[in-house]
Order: C-alpha cells, then sequence, then structure tokens
C-alpha cells in the first residue's frame, strides 16, 4: 500500500469515526466528481467519442457514436445525430452535477477536495 492510500484509508476511518463522512455522502460526492470530471472532458473536446451500452440488454455490446456519426431506427429513416446526442448529454450530466450538489451542499462530502475523492482506474475520466 502506497503512503498516499494509506492516508487516504487513515482519514477516511477517522471521518467514519468521527461521524463526519456517511457512506452515502462519500459515495455521492465520488459520483458528483466522476460527473463533473467527464462533464469537463465532453465540454473540452467536443468530437469527443459518447460511449453507451443498453441496460437490461444481456448481449449488446457497448455503443460508441462519433462526430459525424448518427443512430438510426431500426423502422425509419428517423437519426439521431452525434451533435444532438451530444447536448442531450451534455444537458443530463448538468442536471445530475446540480442534482448531487444539492444534496452535497453543507455535508462535508461535499466539501472534500478532488485527491481524497479519486479513485480506480482514472484512464476514462
Amino acid at each position: 500500500m502506497t503512503e498516499q492510500a494509506a492516508n487516504h484509508m487513515a482519514d477516511h476511518i477517522a471521518d467514519r469515526i468521527a461521524g463526519r463522512v456517511t457512506d452515502s455522502t462519500r459515495a455521492l460526492a465520488m459520483e458528483h466528481h466522476r460527473l463533473a470530471m467527464h462533464l469537463n472532458l465532453l465540454e473540452k473536446d467536443a468530437t469527443h467519442p459518447l460511449d453507451f451500452a443498453v441496460e437490461g440488454a444481456h448481449t449488446t455490446p457497448n455503443l460508441v457514436l462519433r462526430a459525424g456519426q448518427a443512430l438510426r431506427s431500426a423502422h425509419s429513416d428517423v437519426r439521431l445525430d452525434y451533435e444532438l446526442m451530444r447536448q442531450v448529454f451534455l444537458e443530463t450530466l448538468r442536471s445530475r452535477l446540480a442534482e448531487l450538489s444539492e444534496k452535497l451542499a453543507g455535508t462535508e462530502g461535499g466539501n472534500l477536495p478532488i485527491e481524497r475523492l479519486q479513485y480506480g482506474d482514472q484512464t476514462e475520466a
């Protein structure tokens, strides 16, 4: 275990003992951080691919939509182009971030520095 990881774990345990940060607050703060990083990435790069997975499907692979591409209905010629899907996705991210910010307002978990919220593989963020 690295020194940084050990310090992070010690801080987390101290926060839990003191009752300052609950698991649910920490989970919301982590989700908020990941969404903010994803939104930042999409706002900086107008051509960043959009990755989707079909929830509830057992064998459907992930779908990656890139600039210049579109989704087309299998039953009609109705199309959802990349730019439209990107705008929908950006607004959805902003809406969820606002919701989480409201839930975290005034909590210590809402004020944790980014270094304490990062976890896992950050290559996609």
